[in-house]
């Protein structure tokens, strides 16, 4: 318990600009988002954050956890021009990366990512409740560069309890139903999944299997 409470002060600063910055006051002396120490700050605009619902003490954490045999780095946040939304609890693992730029990122209730989680949000990333993500997953609505003739963001819509596993890429246009699994090291390439309870894989990525089950 000393431990813990030692590395709770540690992080506390962080926390206390992160919470103070980014969310209205009446939730932020809550301190409802909890930073690890060494999370590295983007642009960080005003009230650019939002919590639906109750706001309790470090409901949300960013920068902890995840499979101690992978690597990783320093964790990153950026919020400019945009809006991140958090629907209840949310773990975001060690040596994540969020880059939202102009778009909307929303995370459900429950919402769990292994190390090194990587997301780049122009338009619209959604993800519903319950959802696991395993370690370097990688999710981008966004080309980053416009190719003639085509359009280079388009939303991600992620249902409720969803395993994205780990290694695999969503880029934009993919549509991810509900109770489904992503197969380690897939790539979604604007996959629109129909049926729930789906397992989809491979690169590109498609449904593979339907009528799936799967728990934590």
């Amino acid at each position: 318990m000393i431990k813990e409470f030692l590395k709770y002060l540690r992080d506390l600063p962080k926390s206390i600009y992160f919470n103070y910055r980014c969310l209205p006051f009446v939730q932020a002396k809550k301190l409802p988002v909890r930073v690890k120490y060494d999370t590295k700050f983007g642009i960080l605009d005003k009230n650019s954050i939002c919590i639906n619902g109750t706001c309790k003490r470090s409901m949300i954490t960013l920068g902890y956890r995840g499979g101690k045999f992978i690597s990783v780095n320093r964790g990153y946040i950026s919020v400019s021009e945009g809006r991140l939304v958090f629907n209840g609890t949310c773990n975001l693992g060690e040596g994540f990366g969020i880059a939202v730029e102009g778009g909307e990122l929303s995370f459900g209730e429950n919402f769990y990512a292994n190390r090194n989680l990587m997301i780049e949000c122009q338009k619209k990333i959604s993800f519903g409740k319950d959802v696991l993500l395993g370690w370097n997953v990688s999710v981008r609505d966004t080309d980053g560069h416009s190719i003639n003739g085509r359009s280079f963001k388009e939303k991600i819509e992620v249902k409720n309890h969803v395993w994205i596993a780990s290694d695999v890429t969503v880029l934009k246009g993919s549509f991810i139903t509900e109770d489904s699994v992503i197969a380690c090291k897939s790539t979604v390439c604007g996959l629109k999944m129909h049926k729930e309870k789906c397992l989809a894989g491979g690169t590109p990525a498609k449904v593979i299997k339907e009528n799936v089950e799967w728990t934590e």
